[in-house]
């Protein structure tokens, strides 16, 4: 397991990670002492032979003037969802009534979430989630052709066992190295991240503070690792749990560049943050979990982290405490965090309090 700690607003909340776009500076600590790193790709994984650079390469996203929130949210249990069927980007398959409930559940936990508009993929499983969580607000949900699910061609339709029996070896590709996966002349996983980035390029442009998309696990885990990235190869390593909400905040930079991000949550589900194995409804042997630094002498700016760098309070070291006793089953290997005082004190308490217990 590897528990990233960053800067983020006073809340022992898990889930939070604050970069900018290119090359942020690291620390890393293991129970009990910190290591430092000059770059970020000192810890990423290394290209994967055959993505064109473009896909490895950490693109700027366009300036904005002011901070920016966008909560992406998968729809709910779809019908082919339950039975074990490849959906891609059909428009066959409909929310299942559990569905429909995920779908309120999410309403009710962003129920106090002030967005100004609304971007939803046009399939129906996800137009649906958008409608039951976007409720009775004045503004028309918007509808995005390329927030709809990634293309898998021929594979769309099939139940997995099928696509292993009928596609042998490109099904197995698919599984292992879906980024160099090809289907009917199309590498699926490559074109999901360029509609990707060209996504964030309407989103960040429209003239709104806080914004809701609702779409699908493939999609989002592309959205998320564009904004921080990452490239095509980090597939399945962000899955999105139906109705699992991922929070990006997007603060302008003083010199006008690519805004500085913060991934303030990934895949909040209403269950415990750190409970099971299962990430997206599959098996996992390895797990991140982000962590937000304790509270801390500085404040907030209307919901956005200040980029100063403030020190913990008393109420930080305690909460930072008390996330180590939740981390404590985990079996912890390494820590990651970010070089910002609070960020580094939090990671030192866990790591502390982790031999101690």
């Amino acid at each position: 397991m590897v528990l990233l700690l960053t800067l983020t607003p006073p809340s022992s909340s898990f889930s939070y990670l604050c970069l900018r776009h290119r090359n942020p500076p690291s620390y890393a600590a293991r129970y009990g002492f910190a290591r430092c790193s000059s770059s970020v790709q000192e810890i990423q994984k290394p290209p994967v032979e055959g993505l064109s650079s473009d896909l490895r390469a950490s693109e700027p996203l366009p300036p904005i003037r002011a901070p920016k929130r966008v909560v992406l949210v998968r729809h709910g249990q779809s019908t082919w969802n339950a039975e074990g069927r490849i959906q891609g980007s059909s428009n066959f398959s409909v929310l299942t009534k559990k569905g429909e409930s995920q779908a309120d559940t999410s309403r009710q936990m962003l129920i106090d979430d002030k967005f100004d508009a609304c971007f939803a993929s046009p399939l129906e499983r996800s137009k649906r989630t958008a409608e039951i969580i976007w409720g009775g607000r004045d503004e028309s949900i918007i509808p995005e052709y390329e927030l709809r699910e990634i293309d898998l061609y021929s594979f769309q339709g099939l139940l997995k066992n099928e696509g292993k029996e009928r596609y042998g070896s490109a099904y197995r590709q698919w599984q292992v190295d879906a980024a160099n996966f090809v289907i009917d002349g199309h590498y699926p996983v490559r074109e999901l991240w360029e509609r990707a980035r060209n996504c964030w390029t309407k989103i960040l442009a429209h003239d709104s503070r806080s914004v809701l998309v609702v779409a699908h696990n493939a999609v989002n885990q592309a959205l998320v690792a564009t904004a921080i990235g990452l490239g095509a190869e980090y597939f399945r390593c962000l899955l999105q749990s139906n109705c699992g909400v991922s929070v990006l905040d997007f603060i302008p930079r003083p010199d006008g560049g690519s805004p500085d991000i913060c991934l303030n949550r990934l895949n909040q589900t209403p269950g415990s943050p750190v409970a099971g194995g299962k990430s997206g409804g599959r098996d996992t042997s390895k797990r991140i979990v982000l962590v937000c630094n304790g509270s801390t002498q500085g404040n907030m700016e209307n919901g956005f982290p200040f980029a100063g760098d403030h020190p913990m309070n008393m109420l930080g070291v305690i909460q930072s405490q008390k996330s180590a006793e939740l981390l404590l089953d985990l079996k912890v290997s390494s820590i990651i965090s970010s070089p910002k005082k609070a960020c580094f004190d939090t990671a030192m308490t866990i790591s502390k309090r982790l031999i101690q217990l």
